[in-house]
Order: C-alpha cells, then structure tokens, then sequence
C-alpha cells in the first residue's frame, strides 16, 4: 500500500523541508516517500546534508526502505565526492553500508573514481558491508597510488578475513619501500584477524621503532618458538614495545597447554624482576585506555611484585575492573595480605572497603584479624563491608561481634543503620547455610543456629529479624518451634520473615502455622503468606489461595492471584481448574494491581482462557493495557487482535508501542489505516519509529 500526494500535500512537503524547525524538516523527510520516486530521492538526497542529524538519520531511513536501490545508489556515490559537506558525505556513506549486498557491485565498479577521497569512502563503505564478494578489489586496492587508499584497503581486509586477504596483507607488510602507515595497518589488520604470521617475516621488522609494537603483538600469534624473542623485548628501552611484548606473551600462555604455561610464567617472573616491565604496567593502572589496564593485570598477576598490591586494589574503584582485580590479587596470596596490612593506615576508605572485599576470597590470619577489627570500625561503609565480608568467609569467631554490631544499631533510625542491618544478617546466613545448596547443615552451622534461637527471649527487633530471615534461609525442622514464636511476634516485619522460613518446611509443621498467618493483621504477612501457598505443590493449597483472593487489601488479592495461576500450571484436577479459572476471569474485574497478576496468569496458561483478556482493552491503566495487548498478541484470534487496533491511538505512548508491535508481528493487515491516520500526528520518536517499521511489514 503506498500513499500518493496530490499538488497541494506535494507543496506543503516541500515546503517543509526548507523549515528552520529541524523537527518539522524530519516530519517532511518522513512523509516524501509519498512523492514520486525521482523527486522523493532527490529530497532524501539532499537531506542528507541537513545540519541536523535526526534529519540526516530519518533521510537514511528512508532511502534504504526503498525497494530498488539501483534508484538511489548512484546518487549516494556521487554525495561522496562532496568535500564541501562532511556530514552529507558520511551520511551518505552510511546509507550505502545500509544498502547491503545489493549496493555491492555498483560501489565496485565505482572504486576507479579519479578522487582519491571518493576512493577511499568507497572502501571504507565496502568494509562496513563486509561482503566476501569485495575481497577481490579491495586486495587490488593495496596497490592504489594513493598511501591514504592504501592503508584504508589494509583495515578494510579486517572485515573480511579470507586467505587472499591475509596473503596480501602479509605481502604489504614485508614490503620495504611501501609507506610506514600503510605497513603498519596492514600489521594491525592481521593481528585483528588472528593471523599466524611466522617469526621469519616478523623479526625483521623488530628494527623499525613504528612498526615494532605491532610485529611484537604478531608474533604472540605465531606458531614459532618465539618466547625467548618476546621475553628479550620485555627489556626494550621502549615502554610502548615492552607492553607489546607483554601482551603477547600473555597471549602465549593463554593459548600453551599447562605444562608450556608453567615454564612461560616462570621465565616471564625470573626476567621481569630485573626490569622495568612491571613498573609499567604499575603505571598503566591508571591510564583511561581500559584494555591496557586489564592487560596490566594479568601481567602483574603473574609477576606478582609486592609493588604492585596497592596500586592494584585502587585501580579496583572502576568496576569494569572489580572482578579482575580481586581475582589477580587473590592470586598474590599471603603476599597481598601482607602488602595491605603494612599498608593499611595508608589506606583511603574506599580501599579499605575493597580490601575487606578481597579478605573475604583469602585465608591468612592476617586479614581475618583485619576483617575482625573493621567490625568495630567508626565508619559504617567500611562496617558493612566486613560484615558481609566475614560471612562470605565464614568466619564464625565473628558471631558475638555480629550480634553486638545488631544490637548497637537496634535504637538508630536512618539508612546507614539499616545498610547495617542488611549486612550483618547476610552475613549471619552466610555462617549459618550450608556450604552448598541440598547439603547437610555443618557441625559450626548446627551451633550459630542453636546459638542464635537462644537469644530470641528478650532480643530487640533488628536481632529478631535477623534471626528470623536467617532461619528463612538456613532453618532446621528443629528449628520449626522457634519459627511459630516469632509468628507471634509484634513486629509486623519478623512475622513476615517467620512466615518465610516456615514455608522452607515440609509438613503439618508448617502447614497449620501457615494458615494462621493468612488472618495476620499486617497485610505484609498475609502477602508472604500467599507467595508460600502459591508456591507450594500442593493442590489443596487453592481452598487458602482463594481465600486470599477476596482480602481486603489488592496486593493481598494480587499474590494470591499469581499463585492460583502457577498452580493451574500443573493442576490436573478439572474441577479445581474450572474453579481457578472462574477465579482468574473474575479478576479481570479487580483493581489494576489484582487484574494484572490476573491477565500474567493467563499469559502463562494460553489457550481460550487467555482470550478473555479482550474484554478490559477498555480500562485505563497502561501497565494493564501493554500486559493484556502481550497475551494477546501470543494467544489471541482475528477478533481479539481486531480489538488492539483502536490502541494504536492510545493516550500513552508506551501502550500505543505495544499494540503497534502486536499488530505487526500477527500480521494485522486491517490495522494499516488505523496507523496510518496515527503516524501523520505521532510526535514519539520511538513510537514513529515503531509505526515505520510496522507499515513495512504489513505492507510487505
């Protein structure tokens, strides 16, 4: 279905694109497809030197839709050798690249221009396509007489990769009288492939301080035995070559067998002790370039230089590099435990909190006893980290200093003291758990939790709590006795953690306790008491869910809503399922919040059941309109999609995106008016282009 203006939409388009209001220049960008197609490419054309590049963008758009590029390429091939107009020419090329394979042949045959310029825009085009069908003429690009095609030629084979590709590069690089940038992209160009290139061609570029760093990268590639000559490097007077030996060398050892890796470390540590290799890469810990500084790790993770420990834990303040740096300096051992504790008065707060970090991966008595001390720090961020840090390692000698910790914060009441709290009962779960999922409770776990249960009687609330959360995670049949006292307790927030452990149990000595929580005054536990029933497997658990279902207060119902549906996954009984049903239909009719678990639910049963959702696309809460319009779109038939389409004109811009998707994807044909008549006055970017590609897919 294609639109057609008459005169009048024709000059009104038109006169559009001459606007100062970007916006309304984008708008008529958008609607000139509707010109005929000679003039509609001249406008997108030129609108491609737009000052603004939602402009240019939506030009891009545009041309690339069309369905015959042999209309339109040749116009963007001659937009590259505009040098008055960068931004025209980059778009241009942008929209070539997004022509595909079908632009290929002409950009080909276009790449004997007379401009140099226009040549190499061409090749970097034809390398954002990556078509291997280009191999051949960008290969006979690397004897272009110009050295700027010749080195785009030689980064444009990266895309591609193929033999001839890496023939031609390695040929471009032996050559002696060829230009040094030209070499050294073709060096680069192969490491970007991964080629293997032999020692034989690269050693004897070693001697050309520009092309050296590269060939050093290579040759941490090759097959050869080349670790005597890479290690010789790690002492060049150039810090540039010496961190292209290490990063080679590193790419040995993760590409040696076990035994090879041992005696490459070993060396790498016996030569870089008396050079100056691993003050390098100490000072590229605080270089921007990211890579560098993971690359500066793992080095200094193998040479291990006391040096190198401080430096290391605070380049770890960036969290790209957490990971890595904790790991690398767990790797240190003993030496890293004994470098922070020398170093520990020295140490800033945010590196005592990420030294606490690694304490708790590490063994040593030295930073036990740190982690201990910090516990009675005055600072609480610093606090809270060895808190959880204790518990990770689980450190049980900590427990009296944990409770303390819990019930110094019982009378605070601002953020800091619950961070607290968060963390000294993660920790004592962590002590308390087993060590692994499904495994026995250990001999040290059995006394925590006995330890902790005895202090209930007279325990302020956050010890309580916190006793409570740790029996939800790590509770004892035995323990089920203690877990009914705290069902009693006046804390509306111990009751619901009681409530959570309880459900960890199997048997009538949970199943009783359970229901008296579905009365609770506090609706929070009346709310963990229906995530439990609903999660049960127990069929007769929906009498109870039901129940909850006509709670006086929706987030009550909605739980409950949620559990009768994950039971009717499973539920064989066709007489509860009928019950269940009616139960979800119903509702439909609830509160927002009770009526989306509901139309959730059904999403997840499907079948006819789920097609009953048609009948709230009336209602006004988007949330519940985008959920309804998803269960749709997987489940619904012809009459029930057709009820979607009056939602592309929604109020909401978020709803209106969903129904649009829907349509689309269920092949709507009848909703393209619909669309249509919206996007003339759609103002969302993200729902205009949702609109756009909509149309193309049910016009299509």
């Amino acid at each position: 279905m294609k639109l057609e203006f008459d005169e009048r939409d024709r000059q009104s388009a038109l006169g559009d694109l001459a606007s100062p209001d970007a916006e309304v220049r984008r708008l008529a960008v958008e609607r000139s497809v509707a010109l005929p197609v000679d003039e509609a490419i001249g406008v997108l054309v030129d609108r491609l030197g737009d000052p603004s590049w939602r402009v240019r963008k939506a030009a891009v758009e545009r041309l690339i839709a069309m369905p015959d590029p042999q209309a339109w390429v040749a116009r963007l091939i001659a937009a590259l050798g505009d040098g008055e107009d960068p931004g025209r020419r980059n778009a241009a090329v942008e929209a070539l690249v997004h022509g595909g394979r079908r632009v290929v042949s002409d950009l080909v045959a276009a790449i004997g221009s007379h401009d140099a310029g226009v040549r190499k825009l061409l090749i970097d085009t034809l390398a954002g396509i990556a078509d291997p069908g280009s191999e051949a003429v960008l290969v006979a690009a690397l004897s272009d007489p110009d050295a700027n095609v010749r080195a785009a030629a030689a980064e444009a084979l990266g895309a591609l990769g193929g033999a001839a590709a890496q023939r031609a590069l390695r040929e471009c690089a032996a050559q002696g009288d060829e230009d040094r940038l030209v070499r050294l992209a073709a060096l680069r160009t192969l490491a970007t492939l991964d080629a293997q290139v032999p020692a034989r061609e690269l050693c004897p570029l070693l001697d050309d301080a520009i092309l050296r760093p590269a060939a050093l990268d290579l040759l941490g590639r090759s097959d050869d035995a080349v670790a005597p000559v890479l290690l010789k490097w790690l002492g060049s007077e150039s810090r540039v070559s010496r961190m292209a030996a290490v990063r080679s060398l590193l790419l040995r050892i993760a590409r040696s067998d076990d035994a090879e890796a041992v005696l490459l470390v070993e060396a790498i540590r016996e030569q870089a002790a008396s050079l100056p290799a691993a003050d390098d890469a100490i000072a590229t810990l605080a270089s921007p370039d990211l890579g560098a500084r993971l690359v500066a790790m793992q080095f200094l993770g193998i040479v291990r230089d006391p040096r190198a420990v401080v430096p290391i834990l605070r380049a770890v303040r960036d969290d790209a590099l957490r990971d890595v740096g904790l790991s690398t300096l767990e790797e240190f051992g003993p030496l890293a435990e004994d470098e922070l504790d020398a170093a520990w008065p020295e140490l800033e707060l945010a590196a005592r909190c990420d030294a606490c970090r690694l304490f708790a991966r590490t063994r040593g008595a030295q930073s036990a006893e740190r982690l201990l001390a910090a516990l009675e720090d005055p600072a609480h961020e610093l606090r809270a980290e060895a808190e959880r840090a204790v518990g990770r390692r689980r450190l049980a000698t900590a427990l009296p200093a944990l409770l303390r910790r819990l019930e110094a914060i019982s009378g605070e009441d601002d953020p800091e003291a619950d961070e607290e709290a968060a963390a000294v009962t993660e920790a004592l779960c962590e002590l308390a758990a087993p060590v692994k999922p499904g495994a026995e409770t250990h001999p040290e776990a059995h006394a925590i939790l006995d330890a902790l249960t005895s202090r209930l009687g007279g325990a302020p609330e956050p010890v309580r709590l916190a006793i409570a959360h740790v029996l939800g995670r790590a509770g004892r049949p035995s323990d089920a006795g203690a877990m009914i006292r705290l069902l009693e307790d006046p804390s509306a927030p111990v009751r619901r953690a009681a409530v959570v452990a309880l459900a960890r149990l199997e048997g009538a000595a949970a199943s009783e306790p359970l229901r008296l929580a579905l009365a609770d005054e506090s609706a929070s536990v009346r709310i963990a008491a229906a995530s439990a029933l609903g999660s049960s497997e127990n069929d007769a658990d929906i009498a109870d869910l039901e129940r909850l279902a006509d709670d006086r207060d929706p987030r009550v119902r909605a739980v409950a809503t949620r559990g009768i549906g994950r039971h009717l996954l499973r539920c064989t009984d066709r007489a509860l399922r009928v019950r269940a049903l009616a139960r979800l239909d119903a509702a439909l009719g609830d509160a927002g919040l009770v009526a989306l678990a509901a139309v959730e639910a059904l999403r997840e049963i499907g079948g006819p059941a789920a097609r009953g959702v048609s009948r709230i696309l009336q209602r006004p809460e988007p949330e519940l309109l985008k959920e309804a319009v998803v269960c749709l779109a997987a489940h619904g038939e012809a009459g029930d999609l057709a009820a979607i389409v009056p939602l592309v004109a929604h109020a909401e811009w978020a709803v209106r995106a969903q129904a649009v998707a829907a349509l689309a994807e269920r092949h709507v044909v009848s909703a393209v008016p619909a669309i249509l008549r919206r996007i003339d006055v759609e103002q969302d970017l993200f729902v205009r282009a949702e609109m756009l590609r909509a149309l193309e897919r049910l016009e299509g």
